[in-house]
């Protein structure tokens, strides 16, 4: 299971989305409030697709004048979804996920520099 938020900033663009009958696509019927953030928990490939795909076609194509703040918030977007799948861009402003990432293994410190 992956959990990947959407940061404040980008709320409004979210909720558009969650509120979209029918919805745009499944992964946005995921979407829930956790505190401040609308967070994505899946574990399916397509979602995390869907939700980069959506962060990057708003990056390549944006429907509003975007400050550096927008921009950055979805870069973190593709990044976050990045850790957890392989993405491909395809065409302009898409993404094709691949395949899941190996989850990375947590090293504990060698004690044995005594």
């Amino acid at each position: 299971m992956v959990t990947i938020c959407i940061p404040p900033v980008l709320r409004k663009e979210a909720e558009e989305l969650v509120a979209e009958n029918p919805p745009v696509h499944p992964a946005w019927q995921k979407v829930a409030q956790r505190g401040r953030h609308y967070s994505l928990r899946t574990s399916s490939i397509e979602d995390l697709e869907e939700l980069a795909d959506w962060a990057y076609s708003w990056l390549m194509e944006p429907g509003m004048p975007m400050d550096k703040t927008k921009r950055q918030a979805f870069q973190s977007i593709i990044a976050r979804a990045g850790r957890h799948v392989f993405l491909k861009p395809i065409g302009k402003g898409h993404f094709l996920a691949t395949g899941w990432k190996p989850p990375k293994s947590i090293s504990k410190p060698n004690d044995s520099a005594s």
